[in-house]
């Protein structure tokens, strides 16, 4: 089971960046704020640099030290650094794309959400924020079916009594929030399986 699931995740990583290429198109000179980023230890083997070779335009990070210089390690020609995704330390338009995966159903509160997409759209030309499908029947973080549909107490007793890690906030989106969020935006879907597991704000400089 957990290689079908390593499986699905490549693919699906595979996927988005084949669609930012496509949708987006950004030359090698383009500056790229990768919000969230992870590094291959802490992280997933299958980060946005793994498959974008042009590392020295991309700039990247979070509110995690420990995520920041395990990005950092792992992409050491990325420039890492620490930084609230909600209160971003860049100007106006300073990046050609801000590139975000799966890193806003994190976030406590739906205000928060709408901070988070308000500095996305504030620093960058384009963007493509991805979360996972609020409607996709098995939930992803978890690897476990609807429990996107629980309070967040009780997905976090479910997780401890299944001997799993709980995560402090998971506010999965749908298409719907998706677009509140990001109503400038192309929302699609993007899929693997039976049905789109990640939802995807997308918009062209």
């Amino acid at each position: 089971m957990l290689r079908l699931f390593t499986y699905l995740h490549r693919k699906s990583r595979e996927k988005k960046y084949w669609l930012f290429q496509q949708l987006l198109q950004p030359s090698a000179e383009a500056r790229i704020l990768n919000l969230g980023a992870s590094g291959t230890s802490i992280g997933l083997a299958d980060q946005f640099e793994s498959f974008h070779p042009h590392h020295e335009q991309v700039v990247g990070g979070g509110l995690s030290v420990a995520d920041v210089f395990d990005y950092a390690k792992s992409f050491p020609r990325v420039r890492a650094a620490v930084f609230d995704g909600c209160a971003l330390p860049f100007a106006d338009k300073s990046f050609d794309v801000v590139y975000s995966n799966a890193v806003i159903e994190h976030l406590p509160d739906w205000e928060s959400q709408q901070r988070f997409a308000a500095e996305v759209k504030r620093v960058a030309r384009a963007w493509f924020v991805t979360t996972p499908n609020f409607w996709f029947p098995f939930e992803v973080h978890y690897r476990l079916p609807l429990v996107q549909f629980l309070s967040t107490a009780t997905q976090v007793r479910l997780a401890h009594a299944l001997g799993k890690t709980p995560y402090p906030v998971l506010r999965l989106l749908s298409r719907r929030q998706m677009r509140r969020l990001f109503p400038e935006s192309r929302i699609i879907g993007c899929r693997v399986t039976f049905y789109p597991e990640t939802l995807i704000a997308v918009s062209p400089a």
